[in-house]
């Protein structure tokens, strides 16, 4: 291999994912990031079982667990007729030593990646520098970087674009990136309030139905949250208005209580899958690569698997084994994923709570509660929400 390191665009939690496994076995990297230190994004906030045990070889799930909240039960409740269904992760105590969700803002997550990756000599991180462009031959890839200084161009064997949903690294490949993007925006809303006094019994991840307005509301450490749709007709400044946040929270309790706000963002959700997810030495990963539904916490999760099943397959091809091949396997594994599992898992639980027709949502409500207390199906649904089953069907860093 070249000496040069190897460059990853992006020091949000797939980039960094995977420099911590690089310089962990002892290949240099240089992170590109056009912010001015990591990301700070608070959005992705679970982090399921099949994540947790690919993390294991790594040093991170023992100080991620105790920055974060245990999960043990997930909820389905209508807005209305409250709980329909319950799905309890201690029916994996058999199946995984880690049988909850862990409920951890990402941005606590990419500082912990962050202060490993500062003490390791073989790492560089290099804020307010954005990647350009790049051209590649058989033998590395130059990366054009604008910084403070002006452009400097480095010198990599290979290129991972970790660098989100406008991702430059995906745009210069010219790989298209089909989907569609949702109608109505969706909003995030923290506040410290503790909400399971409104609700008893509330857990700590909660699917709302209602056919007007469905929630997701949960808990990380820092803040409950709510994420709700916010209909296209509807103005930015309207749907961030704090007296219409303050509306909709004390609908969704049945309170007139004030809720401090520590966090509220407006963004857009996509469901979108790249053509390819490599073409010679330029490889896409996490954001980059696939977009969903936030409904059931998979995109930053599926993100982290593609970086460790990246990184795996990067040092087995420094190792000797056939570039191609790794790549291949790479990029036809981890795009399955993100069709097969990740895009139906996120369209199913979004179905579940958006459904209008009210025979149809209570159809939908009713299979669902009969999921829940049947065991075997359970466990079965439980295996794929918490993205074993992926895993262990597809893989992660299998030989080609």
């Amino acid at each position: 291999m070249s000496q040069h390191p190897i460059v990853i665009v992006g020091a949000g939690p797939v980039g960094l994912t995977a420099a911590t496994i690089l310089t962990q076995a002892g290949l240099p990297v240089i992170v590109v990031e056009k912010s001015n230190a990591p990301s700070r994004e608070w959005r992705a906030s679970t982090f399921h079982a099949g994540t947790l045990e690919l993390l294991e070889p790594y040093g991170i799930v023992e100080e991620l667990m105790s920055r974060g909240l245990l999960c043990e039960k997930v909820q389905y409740r209508d807005r209305k007729n409250g709980l329909y269904a319950e799905f309890d992760f201690n029916l994996l105590k058999n199946d995984t030593k880690y049988p909850f969700r862990l409920q951890c803002s990402q941005a606590t997550y990419v500082q912990l990646l962050f202060e490993k990756l500062k003490k390791r000599a073989n790492a560089e991180l290099r804020f307010e520098a954005e990647i350009a462009g790049f051209t590649q031959n058989e033998s590395g890839v130059t990366v054009s970087v604008k910084t403070p200084n002006g452009m400097e161009q480095l010198q990599t064997p290979y290129l991972l674009g970790a660098d989100g949903a406008r991702s430059v690294v995906r745009k210069t490949l010219g790989f298209a990136f089909d989907g569609y993007t949702f109608e109505e925006r969706w909003l995030l809303v923290g506040t410290p309030n503790a909400l399971d006094q409104y609700i008893p019994g509330l857990a700590y991840v909660n699917y709302i139905s209602d056919p007007e307005q469905f929630l997701f509301m949960l808990r990380v450490p820092e803040a409950w949250r709510f994420l709700y749709p916010v209909p296209p007709e509807i103005p930015d400044e309207v749907a961030l208005n704090m007296d219409n946040i303050q509306r909709t929270m004390r609908e969704a309790l049945h309170t007139t209580d004030h809720f401090p706000v520590v966090e509220n963002t407006l963004y857009r959700i996509h469901q979108r899958v790249a053509e390819n997810f490599y073409e010679g030495r330029a490889i896409l990963l996490g954001d980059a690569a696939h977009l969903n539904s936030p409904m059931g916490g998979l995109g930053l999760n599926s993100g982290i698997h593609d970086a460790v099943d990246l990184s795996i397959r990067l040092i087995r091809i420094v190792n000797g084994a056939d570039r191609k091949a790794e790549l291949d396997k790479y990029s036809d594994a981890r795009r399955r994923v993100a069709v097969e599992y990740v895009k139906s898992i996120s369209e199913k639980n979004t179905q579940v709570v958006k459904e209008t027709d009210p025979e149809h949502r209570i159809k939908l409500q009713r299979e669902m509660a009969e999921l829940a207390n049947d065991p075997v199906r359970a466990r079965q649904w439980l295996l794929r929400s918490a993205m074993i089953a992926s895993i262990r069907e597809q893989g992660i860093g299998d030989a080609p």
